[in-house]
């Protein structure tokens, strides 16, 4: 009785193929052009003793021909462990892992992409901006902490600089997309390759150790910068302009080797030379989208006539020791950002409200004399005038050609973007609306 019962538990049991049969299965399999189930077959004999190499090698092939690298080069290094001699297991590795590089870095550009739809290219280059700003102030100082700190402080940093070299990849995607001189558009994605390559060498050089990391973050920040204020459009103009004006005028330490106040003269000139083409834009989104507050001509002329007045006085805050009136553009610079219509999702607001009331109380403090220094430059406002029309058309023409090359082929692509979404738009108004919309 016993015995007859364990011969009908045993019958019961799957049979288990060992390796020889597997691999005989698989062959077949690969003999007949099933690939699929060849590598069902086979993949599991990877980590065989007797026969994984032999596997690695035919799902290697497979793999390969299939476009899958990475499975590709995972098994043609199994196949190499077992005979590093052997030339053909090493020829396999090596076609398998010459192309993995250039199809990891598609993989990447195609996620980050992905990521970025949508999104504005100039926002996400601000937002990269103030990150690798973040990351020159914190790598002076990690290595100073104890060994595993530093070694876990620095890796992090590294993750972090790689990120900030993504923020490269839409812009030069969009300027691909949207400039049609091909010689333009390849001389400034060149610039941004150059751009990206040097940010992720200060993630590499962090993940390191490496003291050298510092200067190439601090090239980064320069190119980042440089690109932000022919980028920037003109809401965040005026908020990067407040925030260097206010340091300027509170006499904060240059950054980078930059000066705040030629930092808010730079933002001024980018808002003045992107304000007429944004608030047309503006208005014609505002007629198709209620949601959006109104944007008079009124408001309109005044920022413009502000905008002046502010250009004005800061090329008079560059170029003399003594500057008259930083609180002053302070004053101007809120009273643009007051009339320029509000974005309803407030994003990014916070931040510059409280800089806003900090500088108002400074405001209240140093009332009293900016009442007799106005008064002053009321006496000699005629005379200002005309040296600050002379000194600013010759602080316009000190742009280098290559900046304003570059400007030039961001200001194409800003509006080709613009006239592709108005055409959609008007595409969308003339749609039909759906039966459940009518008014009947």
């Amino acid at each position: 009785m016993i015995l007859a019962l364990a011969f009908l538990l045993a019958a019961a049991e799957p049979s288990v193929q060992t390796d020889g049969e597997s691999w005989n299965e698989g062959v077949e399999y690969y003999r007949a052009g099933d690939v699929t189930n060849a590598l069902r077959v086979l993949r599991p004999l990877l980590l065989s003793r007797t026969h994984g190499a032999r596997a690695a090698e035919v799902v290697a092939k497979l793999e390969f021909e299939k476009g899958d690298l990475e499975e590709a080069a995972n098994a043609a290094q199994i196949a190499l462990r077992a005979a590093p001699d052997d030339a053909k297991a090493n020829r396999n590795f090596t076609r398998a892992t010459d192309r993995l590089p250039a199809e990891r870095e598609k993989a990447h550009l195609e996620s980050v992409l992905k990521a970025a739809q949508g999104k504005d290219p100039g926002a996400l280059l601000l937002a990269a901006t103030k990150d690798c700003r973040a990351l020159m102030a914190e790598s002076g100082t990690y290595r100073t902490n104890r060994a595993e700190k530093a070694v876990a402080l620095a890796d992090a940093l590294s993750k972090r600089a790689e990120r900030l070299a993504d923020a490269w990849i839409p812009v030069r995607e969009f300027i691909a997309q949207s400039v049609t001189n091909e010689e333009q558009a390849a001389t400034i994605s060149a610039q941004i390759d150059a751009a990206r390559k040097k940010t992720k060498d200060s993630a590499q050089k962090l993940g390191d150790l490496d003291p050298e990391a510092y200067p190439l973050l601090s090239d980064a920040e320069n190119d980042f910068t440089r690109f932000v204020k022919l980028t920037v459009m003109p809401p965040a103009a005026m908020d990067e302009d407040l925030v260097a004006q206010s340091n300027a005028w509170m006499d904060v330490e240059a950054f980078n080797g930059r000066a705040w106040q030629q930092d808010a003269l730079d933002y001024t000139r980018a808002f003045r030379a992107k304000f007429p083409a944004w608030a047309q834009a503006y208005e014609q989104q505002a007629q198709s989208d209620t949601n959006k507050p109104p944007f008079t001509a009124e408001d309109q002329a005044k920022i413009s006539a502000l905008a002046t007045e502010l250009e004005k006085l800061q090329i008079e805050c560059v170029d003399k020791l003594l500057p008259p009136s930083q609180e002053r553009a302070v004053e101007i610079i809120n009273e643009i950002r007051e009339l320029l219509p509000k974005d309803n999702s407030g994003g990014g607001q916070s931040q510059q409200q409280q800089q806003k009331n900090d500088q108002q109380q400074n405001q209240q403090q140093d009332q009293q004399n900016q009442q007799d220094q106005q008064q002053d430059e009321n006496d000699s406002q005629d005379d200002q005038d005309d040296q600050q029309k002379d000194d600013q058309e010759g602080d316009e023409g000190e742009d280098s050609p290559e900046d304003q090359e570059v400007e030039a082929v961001l200001k194409k692509a800003q509006e080709r973007s613009d006239e592709h979404e108005a055409e959609k738009k008007a595409r969308m108004r003339k749609a039909p609306l759906p039966p459940n919309e009518r008014d009947w």
